[in-house]
């Protein structure tokens, strides 16, 4: 039924950004809704009469630090709710998710009145909330199960709790609580579940946590999770549903609400499936207005709290169980997956989350003889750290590529200056940041080796995730280039005068290193130093080629056009055959992508100032699917989830299209900024307030028939 017969929903005073449907999920991939604290997500499927919520809490965990123990993230648990009581039929639906508050809501009608359902999940109390609310005088009978996700056994009690607890074999505790209030009614508890009897309102609050630590030597603290768990669920219940609401929303608003971005004309009046699918302006402004936040939403929700950064899902996954593991783990990825991850923080105004990656960065790069000092020596350094490609929260990692992709560290170095530059936090910079720069600088120092024509080289790599291992990949030598600048900046601006014989030595190296920079005789900017670039493929040929067999050319890694995006190695107003010969190369690999590379596509067109192809490569990205086969052309799910070529979502590229479209409004580089470099003609008149720039400054532009009206720029204290 069509808005025609039904009241559209209100999105008239600021609930625009909110994501809605006329019907409950019934996939877990494409329709269910995320909600998350940070360290805690669920999938929301919003059914009225078999309710589901699918749980994870980000360190649940197989495997250790060893190179090849890489484990896999796990499902930590369900919860089903089925109301056995009979109703009229329903009608007037609608399943929201609104990004501003953070809340997943349902509602529906019977001939009793209306029925409601409530979601969220509270970073300061450490819970997930559900609350159902029935008509007055229309009590329900509902049937509660708890399910773990790694087969532990479920106790129930008649006082209104369910909880489970489980060890890994990896020695990793884990613990699950729920308790379930219903004041108008009644509780019975069984082996199978509870039932509650006759609730005009019945709320539920769940918290789940394991043993892991990130400080202790082996990760665990061997601690019972459960007394944690069990005082958030008795002090959410001590403060009510209501404060505990109140505080998620004002929490969650002020992250939030520091960026406003409108497109004029924008409308939200079609179901979120339907919205995706229209080909109408105001539909299409609208879908850009919920990509951009909706790439925010997706950061607070899953990368606060601990020092575990966001994986290919960011926190939420349905497939690891004691058997079976997670697609591609679900792993910490970290040859693009996860730095894409953390682009858009930083400019989209959340450096705060930034930290969890940060830290981890911290703890696993400076952790005495930990796995990722091993990874050094075992490439022969007696300094710094290397992170191998698939990672897990211990430090260890699978062989793939292992001594092969050596350079995934300096890259994320990057992320450590990045965040120094955006919020001139010196002692971040001094106390955080800094020892592992010139850890990383001091490996590579070693590593590099001399060239037949003098250059210093990148040894035994490759380019992801294709060509043969070589010397000096472009990749690489643009990498290990931007880590020996920043370096030598973080030297300068901390008046490192005890650190001048470092100083030296890296300025020397920079001075002699081959940058990964050079143009072949078709215009296009090189791959590779010894091998020609390989002829163009579409995207979708060879779906399972050999990632060394150098068939793979159009396909979604850009790896040699990191230079130009995140970089700045490569730019309009630099060398202009360097310039156009990275046009060149985004015009040879075309398009079509999996979801992430489709936005990494905007982001590169971004920094070309092409606002045409940048918005064209956004259309792209932003193409409705529903296929949960193995392809190569991404798209967004009816959730908006970004797809990328199985049957699970890839959250990089929602991220990724976060960042790209604060690129595509603000550039701000080494040199300055510049307003609207990369506005399309699609977006003739709007307004972005809050977006960040180096400097720690925010940016307020509105602008007009495709011309800055006004612009202000505000120097944070």
């Amino acid at each position: 039924m069509g808005c025609a017969m039904m009241a559209c929903p209100d999105v008239s005073a600021g609930e625009e950004l909110m994501l809605w449907y006329r019907q409950p999920a019934h996939n877990w991939v494409t329709e269910a809704l995320p909600i998350g604290n940070g360290d805690m997500g669920a999938m929301i499927f919003g059914d009225p009469v078999a309710d589901h919520i699918q749980f994870n809490e980000k360190t649940l965990w197989r495997g250790s630090d060893g190179a090849n123990d890489l484990g896999t993230y796990l499902n930590f648990g369900d919860l089903y709710i089925t109301f056995t009581d009979s109703l009229d039929e329903k009608s007037d639906y609608i399943r929201r998710l609104d990004l501003s508050h953070a809340l997943a809501t349902v509602d529906y009608t019977t001939a009793a009145g209306g029925y409601s359902h409530e979601y969220f999940a509270s970073n300061p109390d450490g819970v997930i909330a559900i609350r159902y609310t029935a008509p007055g005088g229309s009590g329900r009978t509902a049937e509660i199960r708890l399910s773990s996700g790694q087969g532990a056994a479920t106790a129930y009690s008649p006082a209104g709790n369910a909880s489970f607890s489980g060890q890994l074999d990896n020695g990793m505790k884990y613990h699950c609580g729920a308790m379930v209030l219903a004041p108008d009614g009644q509780i019975e508890a069984s082996d199978r579940g509870l039932t509650v009897n006759g609730a005009e309102d019945i709320i539920i609050f769940l918290s789940c946590a394991t043993d892991f630590d990130p400080l202790q030597a082996g990760h665990l603290s061997g601690e019972d999770p459960s007394a944690g768990v069990n005082h958030r669920l008795h002090n959410a219940i001590s403060k009510g549903y209501e404060r505990v609401k109140a505080d998620h929303i004002a929490d969650h608003s002020r992250l939030f609400s520091r960026i406003d971005f409108a497109l004029s004309g924008a409308r939200n009046d079609l179901p979120t499936d339907s919205l995706l699918r229209s080909d109408s302006a105001a539909h299409r402004a609208m879908t850009d207005m919920l990509i951009f936040q909706y790439g925010r939403y997706l950061t607070i929700a899953s990368s606060r709290g601990g020092a575990v950064p966001s994986n290919l899902q960011g926190i939420w996954n349905k497939d690891g169980s004691a058997t079976k593991s997670a697609v591609w783990a679900s792993d910490i990825h970290s040859n693009i997956n996860v730095q894409m991850n953390y682009w858009p923080v930083e400019s989209a105004n959340l450096s705060e989350c930034h930290m969890p990656l940060l830290n981890y960065l911290r703890n696993e790069a400076l952790r005495p003889g930990g796995a990722w000092q091993r990874n050094a020596a075992d490439l022969g350094a007696d300094e710094g750290w290397v992170v191998n490609t698939a990672g897990n929260i211990f430090g260890g990692s699978s062989a793939y590529k292992a001594g092969k992709y050596s350079v995934a560290g300096a890259w994320l170095c990057d992320h450590l200056w990045q965040h120094y530059v955006y919020t001139l936090d010196r002692a971040f910079l001094r106390e955080h940041a800094w020892p592992l720069m010139q850890s990383a600088a001091r490996f590579w120092l070693k590593r590099l080796v001399r060239a037949n024509d003098g250059s210093l080289e990148c040894p035994n790599e490759y380019s992801p995730e294709h060509g043969h291992i070589q010397n000096a990949t472009a990749h690489s030598q643009q990498i290990v280039t931007m880590l020996f600048s920043n370096t030598l900046a973080a030297i300068d601006s901390l008046g490192l005068t005890e650190n001048q014989a470092l100083r030296d030595s890296v300025s020397t190296a920079l001075e002699h290193l081959d940058r990964g920079l050079r143009v072949d005789s078709c215009g296009l900017l090189r791959e590779w130093k010894y091998q020609a670039n390989t002829p163009n493929l579409p995207a979708d040929t060879l779906y399972w080629a050999n990632d060394e067999a150098n068939v793979w050319q159009g396909h979604r890694h850009l790896s040699h056009l990191i230079g130009l995006y995140p970089g700045f190695l490569i730019s309009p107003d630099g060398d202009q055959e360097l310039f156009n010969a990275a046009r060149a190369t985004l015009n040879d690999r075309g398009l079509t992508s999996t979801g992430w590379g489709r936005a990494w596509r905007i982001a590169l067109r971004a920094r070309t100032r092409d606002g045409k192809a940048a918005y064209e490569a956004l259309r792209g990205f932003a193409h409705p699917t529903r296929s949960l086969k193995y392809d190569w052309h991404g798209g967004l799910y009816d959730n908006l989830l970004d797809a990328h070529a199985t049957s699970v979502f890839q959250i990089d590229g929602n991220f990724g299209a976060t960042a790209a479209i604060a690129e595509m409004l603000l550039f701000s580089g080494p040199d300055g900024m510049i307003a609207l470099p990369a506005l399309p003609s699609e977006w003739p008149d709007g307004h972005i307030r809050g977006l960040k720039a180096r400097g720690n400054i925010e940016v307020n532009i509105t602008w007009a028939d495709g011309k800055v009206t006004s612009m202000e720029t505000i120097r944070q204290k």
